[in-house]
């Protein structure tokens, strides 16, 4: 009888992928729940980043992590990718 075949994680990169691009709009998703429910003037990212203070970068950074780990990622994801397409080649069918 043969072993199954062990398939890729599509889904477990999906997942990764998905949540370096909810790290990476974070900001703006909460000045949406923020805005929704103050029902007076609109907050901006300036105002959020002024209203921490010298803690104010700490508003932008996910704008700039975000693509740097999609990017880490894609590339751990493509080395996996041919890891495992090496490695299904060399097993006797």
């Amino acid at each position: 009888m043969q072993a199954r075949q062990k398939r890729f994680p599509w889904l477990g990169h999906f997942v990764v992928f998905c949540l370096i691009g909810v790290f990476s709009l974070l900001p703006v998703i909460w000045l949406a729940v923020v805005n929704a429910q103050n029902p007076g003037a609109q907050i901006g990212l300036a105002d959020l980043a002024a209203g921490w203070g010298v803690l104010g970068w700490l508003v932008m950074t996910p704008f700039v992590l975000g693509p740097i780990l999609f990017l880490i990622w894609a590339l751990v994801a493509g080395i996996h990718l041919v890891i495992y397409l090496r490695r299904l080649k060399g097993q006797p069918q």
